[in-house]
């Protein structure tokens, strides 16, 4: 699978290295949905943080709130599986998350009196939602979707990456860039991820 503009190796090593972590949580019981469900809620609340202008709370909150929706796969696995039940509950809880996070860096960009935060943040909220959905329907018809720049993955990568010099450095603009820059790259997602359905399936009714 494709993570976009994260490079594939960064990715798998990072699962790799919370491997040992899933398993010992597994040992002591822990299922994946609880994780998949803190990671949810963590994910609010950071949202929340960042929208009442507090992004080194809102940072810290959400590095271990991703740590949790990262670590949920894998503890699945370590538990030899994961169910039907935990896939749904992960898709929809990474919904909630993303729709949590745009929301509160439009808030942001409002009591900031940012209009480009504002604007980039709401385009990035809808795009986030387009592009899943558009590989949820390719592969309820046969086809596959995963090409483009910004899978969910890489979002939540320049989306922290971003946070992150506005909370440690207190520079503002970096922030508001890595929205910019997700409303453009998602946008560019979802174009892409309907020209390849749409060539996908033109080929199978020929």
């Amino acid at each position: 699978m494709s993570h976009g503009v994260v490079p594939d190796r960064v990715a798998e090593g990072a699962r790799a290295g919370i491997g040992p972590v899933a398993r010992a949580l597994a040992g002591l019981g822990i299922s994946a949905n609880a994780v998949t469900l803190v990671g949810g809620v963590l994910s609010v609340i950071g949202a929340g943080l960042l929208a009442a202008g507090m992004p080194l709370a809102a940072l810290l909150v959400l590095l271990i709130g991703t740590l949790a929706d990262t670590l949920d796969g894998q503890l699945a696995k370590a538990a030899g599986g994961g169910t039907r039940l935990g896939a749904f509950l992960d898709s929809t809880v990474d919904r909630v998350a993303d729709g949590a996070l745009f929301v509160g860096a439009t808030a942001a960009g409002a009591n900031l009196g940012q209009p480009l935060l504002l604007w980039s943040a709401l385009v990035a909220l809808v795009a986030s939602f387009l592009v899943p959905y558009v590989r949820a329907k390719a592969e309820s018809l046969g086809v596959t979707a995963s090409v483009g720049p910004a899978p969910r993955e890489a979002r939540i990568v320049i989306f922290l990456i971003g946070l992150a010099a506005w909370a440690v450095f207190d520079v503002e603009a970096i922030f508001v860039a890595a929205i910019f820059a997700l409303a453009v790259l998602s946008t560019i997602t979802f174009v892409l991820r309907v020209v390849h359905v749409g060539r996908q399936l033109s080929i199978k009714e020929r």
